[in-house]
């Protein structure tokens, strides 16, 4: 038993970059519910499956220090030893009613979006095959990302596996399962068969195309990434490297993206003149609009982590400030029952939380951003969305990530948000992977790792709305509820 969760959870990471091995991802589900149904302590199975899948893929975080690493790694573990525990549970009950079992995964994905510290929706199973499959003829891919979103995806995908698991284990019900995986398809079969009709009416009646806009991000680096490389006036040099980079800059462009804590304390735009005087001078010169990360402290114990939006004359026009701060990152919880931990020094202050998300106007588009961790939340940008955002910024730091999958982990992500919401998405750290990334999840182009660079790219802004844009985890809530009609139904023996 404890032979096939360990497989499943080196194939599960092995799925994800840096190994890429998208396939991998059917058999390390298949195993692992397998292991779940048969296992006689599932709630060691979901441990054991939880803390080396996600201890492998979260590695990167070592860099800051293994008391960061391995605490998030008991974390996931326990996450899916209550999963492992919950889902035998109802397994036995219902004597493994396939609707009953998705209800529950699908509950299970959606808390994990939430809970705990406000979520952490890292390891997404739809996301995955965004390294390799891509269905050229029918455009199911994307066209699955738009219809249900990212999470969406990741339970059809671990639908059809569990069917599979299923028909294995109890081939005596096989008629049951395969008139439920009818059922599950033909609830796929008409959201995703509307949009498609819908897309395809509007291309053929709607052939207009915006005017593009010009964009570039400066990923000036940092001279010692990460929380524990320590070096004089690191802050101020990274400030220095995307204002040299920028005035690198020849050629006028509608925006200008430094990333994430490109600017700050003693560098701070909005505080500081001489550092708005030499944003504002470059604006002018190159008759471009600014979107400028940063952070800025607040009295002794308290932080704002920024997006600050300056117009093509150099005035500030407002500015964004990140609303979903990382524990243990940019605040601690329970601060004063933790002071003991000497490691928790490293993080002296707490982030203040920015209450909404903003819109900027660039010319006649709308722009929107979001702020690093927030990148990976869909519910973040598919806020901006709502709120008419045209292109989506992901202003991001990434240097704790180290040389590890990380980076391109965070690409994925990103990738699978900017199909399902059908909007180009900029992806800009300041150590890398910077990219930009068109509605289909296409990278146009993509900067390395610890690199100072300048890249440049003309972006398409898009209105329109996807099903998941509009409704967001429609199908997640109707299997929660369709799954818990039929344990009713079993319990009480009535008819649907």
């Amino acid at each position: 038993m404890y032979i096939r969760v360990f497989i499943s959870a080196v194939l599960f990471f092995l799925s994800f970059p840096p190994f890429n091995l998208w396939f991998f991802i059917f058999p390390a589900l298949f195993f692992f519910y397998y292991a779940l149904l048969i296992s006689e302590a599932p709630f060691i199975t979901g441990f054991i499956f939880g803390s080396i899948s996600f201890g492998v893929i979260l590695f990167g975080i070592q860099s800051i220090g293994y008391e960061a690493w391995i605490p998030l790694v008991i974390l996931m573990g326990l996450l899916y030893a209550f999963l492992g525990k919950i889902f035998k549970f109802i397994a036995i009950r219902t004597s493994n009613n396939f609707f009953v079992l998705i209800g529950v995964l699908s509950i299970f994905d959606l808390l994990r979006a939430y809970f705990p510290f406000g979520g952490f929706p890292w390891g997404s199973t739809s996301t995955v095959l965004l390294t390799g499959y891509r269905d050229s003829l029918f455009n199911l891919l994307p066209s699955l990302f738009k219809t249900f979103g990212p999470t969406g995806y990741s339970l059809i995908i671990q639908s059809v596996t569990l069917i599979f698991v299923l028909l294995i284990l109890d081939n005596q019900k096989k008629y049951f399962y395969l008139k439920d995986s009818l059922i599950f398809f033909t609830f796929l079969f008409i959201p995703l068969s509307i949009y498609l009709a819908n897309s395809n009416l509007n291309l053929f009646l709607n052939n207009s195309i915006n005017e593009k806009v010009s964009v570039s991000i400066v990923q000036g680096n940092s001279p010692c990434p990460g929380a524990k490389n320590n070096c004089n006036d690191e802050r101020k040099r990274i400030y220095e490297s995307h204002l040299n980079l920028t005035r690198s800059i020849q050629n006028d462009k509608d925006l200008i993206i430094w990333p994430e804590s490109s600017t700050g304390f003693r560098n701070d735009p909005l505080i500081h003149e001489r550092v708005l005087n030499d944003i504002s001078y470059e604006s002018k010169r190159l008759n471009s609009y600014f979107l400028i990360g940063g952070d800025r402290p607040i009295e002794d114990k308290y932080f704002e982590n920024y997006g600050v939006f300056i117009n093509n004359n150099g005035l500030i026009v407002d500015q964004y400030l990140k609303q979903h701060p990382v524990p243990f990152g940019e605040y601690i919880p329970f601060r004063d029952y933790l002071d003991w931990i000497p490691s928790l020094s490293l993080v002296p202050r707490d982030m203040i939380r920015g209450d909404k998300e903003k819109i900027f106007q660039l010319d006649s588009y709308k722009l929107s951003t979001v702020i690093s961790f927030e990148g990976s939340f869909q519910r973040y940008i598919r806020n901006s969305i709502q709120e008419g955002a045209e292109i989506i910024v992901i202003l991001t730091n990434q240097a704790s990530y180290g040389q590890s999958g990380m980076s391109e982990q965070f690409l994925l992500m990103s990738r699978a948000n900017a199909i399902s919401n059908d909007r180009p998405i900029i992806h800009s750290a300041i150590t890398g992977k910077s990219a930009f990334i068109d509605n289909d999840g296409n990278i146009l182009s993509d900067t390395n790792l610890f690199t100072a660079e300048i890249l440049n790219q003309s972006i398409q802004p898009i209105d329109s709305q996807t099903p998941y844009s509009l409704f967001g985890n429609y199908l997640n809530l109707f299997v929660i509820g369709f799954g818990f009609l039929v344990f009713l139904r079993r319990k009480y023996k009535f008819s649907l």
